[in-house]
């Protein structure tokens, strides 16, 4: 998770530092005269990270699979060999995305007002976004049929366990009604989750290979909204949708505003005096 945090705010930092900022013309004196590295660095941190976002992604809806589907199994996930399986999946993509994309050369091309990095070697372009394709409908198959896998799966086990219902005890009904209200959230985040990585895979496919001459103002218009949207939806899904969390962030919140209360009062308080 950690991991996924990180490449989370990399990610959106780098869509405004070296996409947005040259392609309005800003700090052109910078920007023009290092555009190869920086073109570089752009382009590996830009796939690399969206490597890692979708193998987090994967990696979580397998967990939650196992959870619902193989419960011992499930409970292995945090052993060390598995963790750190799980880790270099995440940054195998990222590591052959850096190597492919930082030996290359890149420069600012001017297009309907705009300077947008791009290849130097056109012949690397075709090759390296049919990688990318492929390598989005494998995230996105895994993630749409692992979630699939374990809403069908738990909720057969529900349908079951309610037939069960008038031999359980009241406390154990009150504990499934409360499990049953938290599988209910993470049903919504699960189906905001596929509609996303739909979406985004509905945009890879069509710009990379439908379309590959696409006009780049459009194409980083569209792509700089997924981008944040995917770097920053998670944390919200979890704000909205996370019992545990959104109790945590009320607390903290409200701690916030009683501490700024009190500070304001003894500052009255204190002018008043005077």
């Amino acid at each position: 998770m950690f991991v996924g945090i990180l490449v989370d705010i990399t990610s959106a930092v780098n869509l405004f530092a070296l996409q947005i900022i040259p392609a309005r013309g800003w700090l052109s004196f910078f920007y023009f005269t290092n555009e190869s590295w920086l073109g570089a660095i752009f382009y590996a941190i830009t796939y690399g990270g969206r490597c890692v976002q979708g193998a987090t992604a994967t990696i979580l809806s397998f967990c939650r699979v196992s959870a619902v589907c193989f419960p011992v199994f499930y409970q292995q996930l945090s052993y060390a060999k598995y963790t750190y399986t799980m880790q270099a999946m995440q940054l195998s993509g990222a590591v052959a995305s850096v190597l492919l994309l930082l030996p290359r050369e890149y420069k600012y091309m001017n297009e309907n007002g705009g300077y947008y990095s791009a290849f130097v070697n056109n012949e690397f372009r075709k090759p390296f976004y049919n990688f990318v394709a492929v390598l989005e409908v494998f995230f996105v198959l895994s993630i749409v049929v692992n979630n699939l896998v374990t809403y069908i799966t738990y909720h057969f086990k529900i349908k079951k366990g309610a037939s069960k219902r008038n031999s359980v005890s009241g406390s154990q009904y009150l504990m499934n009604r409360e499990k049953q209200k938290r599988e209910s959230s993470l049903d919504k985040m699960t189906a905001i989750v596929c509609c996303v990585e739909l979406l985004y895979f509905a945009f890879v496919v069509y710009s990379l290979q439908i379309n590959q001459s696409m006009n780049k103002r459009v194409f980083y218009f569209l792509y700089n909204i997924l981008c944040v949207i995917y770097s920053t939806f998670s944390a919200w899904m979890l704000l909205l949708f996370s019992k545990p969390i959104t109790i945590q962030f009320k607390q903290r919140f409200s701690k916030l505003s009683l501490k700024q209360s009190r500070s304001f009062s003894i500052s009255v308080q204190g002018s008043n005096n005077r």
